[in-house]
């Protein structure tokens, strides 16, 4: 934004439309797109489509001044510019698809505030046709279905199987008990 209104040095804004404009209306077009695009990126407006638009914007600007129109291709100055576009697509990537509508300054969903005299409305189930009885008969159903679901039984504990113990190897592979070496065991 600071660029777009001259205050720093930057991007040259005519620098892509000086091929079919002349200087004072591509120095125009230039500085109200960037402008524009900035500031509807700094204020969260359509936070992925701004900076996408950002990113190109000054990719292909700096690109035009530094590499094309330059009669030796200055380096420096595109890569400052390169970062400059990281920098912007690093600033939505970051965030969820939740947080996006939270970084706007402008247009932000808020939950609508009840007065004091307004009743909550809490939404329920209606199941058309069912009687008391129907539900009554339904449930009745269901818990004589359950019921050896939940009865309780006496479970007699059954013994656990027996591993064999290890098998000792000695590392002499000779009959001795004694194990030289403790990661010869399998």
């Amino acid at each position: 934004m600071a660029t777009a209104l001259g205050l720093i040095s930057g991007v040259a804004t005519p620098a892509l439309f000086l091929s079919f404009t002349d200087p004072q209306t591509a120095d125009l077009i230039g500085t109200v797109l960037l402008f524009s695009i900035t500031a509807a990126f700094l204020l969260g407006l359509w936070l992925r489509l701004t900076s996408l638009m950002l990113a190109i914007f000054v990719f292909a600007t700096s690109v035009a001044q530094n590499l094309m129109l330059a009669d030796t291709p200055l380096v420096e100055p595109f890569w400052r510019d390169l970062a400059l576009v990281g920098a912007v697509l690093l600033s939505y990537t970051g965030l969820k698809r939740t947080e996006i509508s939270r970084a706007a300054f402008v247009w932000r969903r808020s939950t609508p505030r009840l007065r004091n005299d307004q009743v909550v409305v809490v939404p329920r189930r209606v199941t058309a046709g069912a009687t008391a009885a129907d539900r009554a008969q339904q449930r009745a159903r269901t818990t004589s279905a359950m019921q050896p679901l939940t009865r309780t039984q006496a479970v007699s504990p059954q013994p656990a199987l027996e591993r064999p113990k290890p098998r000792l190897v000695s590392a002499t592979h000779g009959d001795s008990d004694e194990v030289e070496n403790i990661f010869a065991a399998l």
